[in-house]
């Protein structure tokens, strides 16, 4: 690793479209990853189509979870107004009691399955994830800097234009090239041998790379790890 600074946080990522390319990916049948995962076996990185789990049907209990979503909330709704019906007939305040009952279990019950549904969502998330989103260290080889001045005076920010050499966690090193938004005073900062944390995909690395900005310090740390020992 050169014995540089990390380089500075560029002032905007495009997170949102990262993210929905790989949720793409995520959805792709088997099939059609096969060419995906010939074209990038040579890199070593793995390929979407690689991971079986991306085929997995729901389980039962995933079905039920998902009948449960929409049962709950309509028979709540159907005893509620047959009670309401009850209590228009017989102004018994019984039945305003059974509705208070039924719509704060209703609540919590539909509460507790959606969570559940998300922790689960989740775990598959972080299972999958993996076989299509690649992280590494890039290391800054070559460098353009636009210029702050332009037709309206003096703008706070630039783009600099990276041409990267990766070192993935799995895999071969690569080369790619990205533009980011910068600060005046944090561009100042870049050089070559600079080196962060990047994110790509890993059907296409070298076309997909990012700056990545949003893990926590331990995980940076396990990839500069991984990265310097791959």
């Amino acid at each position: 690793m050169d014995s540089h600074d990390t380089w500075p946080a560029p002032v905007t990522v495009d997170d949102h479209g990262f993210d929905a390319a790989a949720m793409r990916q995520l959805g792709r049948a088997p099939a059609s990853d096969d060419a995906a995962g010939t074209g990038s076996a040579g890199t070593g990185t793995g390929a979407p189509g690689a991971d079986p789990d991306l085929s997995a049907k729901p389980t039962l209990r995933e079905k039920l979870t998902a009948s449960l979503l929409l049962v709950i909330p309509l028979v709540s709704a159907l005893v509620v107004v047959l009670s309401a019906i009850r209590y228009t007939d017989t102004r018994n305040g019984l039945w305003l009691g059974v509705i208070a009952v039924v719509l704060v279990l209703a609540a919590l019950s539909w509460v507790a399955v959606l969570r559940g549904a998300f922790a689960r969502a989740r775990g598959h998330l972080a299972a999958r994830l993996p076989g299509v989103i690649g992280h590494g260290v890039g290391i800054v080889r070559e460098l353009e800097v636009s210029s702050p001045f332009d037709e309206n005076g003096v703008s706070d920010t630039v783009t600099a234009h990276l041409t990267l050499r990766v070192n993935p966690t799995q895999g071969k090193a690569f080369t790619a090239q990205l533009d980011a938004v910068y600060a005046v005073a944090d561009a100042e900062k870049l050089a070559v041998g600079s080196h962060g944390l990047v994110r790509y995909l890993r059907s296409d690395p070298e076309n997909t790379v990012g700056i990545e900005t949003r893990l926590p310090e331990l995980t940076v740390q396990q990839i500069y790890r991984a990265a310097a020992m791959n």
